[in-house]
């Protein structure tokens, strides 16, 4: 389930969790990382991992809950 699902004020309390959750954590480097195996980006809302194939075509700038948060307008 979304955060945004919950409303509002739910979602928010979530990011800021989330914010704090992935402030600290180290960013990976992805050329240090085996061939084949995921890429993996940081969330421009939360700093959360986005993984994605190896092979993909487009990098993401959001997590799903983070791209919820902007498509309703309510990205702080």
């Amino acid at each position: 389930m979304i955060a945004t699902e919950r409303g509002k004020a739910f979602a928010l309390a979530a990011l800021a969790d989330r914010r704090a959750m992935f402030a600290n954590s180290v960013v990976i480097d992805n050329a240090s990382l085996p061939a084949g195996a995921p890429m993996i980006f940081r969330c421009i809302g939360c700093g959360g991992p986005i993984f994605v194939p190896e092979s993909y075509l487009t990098k993401p700038s959001t997590c799903s809950e983070c791209g919820a948060l902007i498509a309703l307008g309510w990205m702080e």
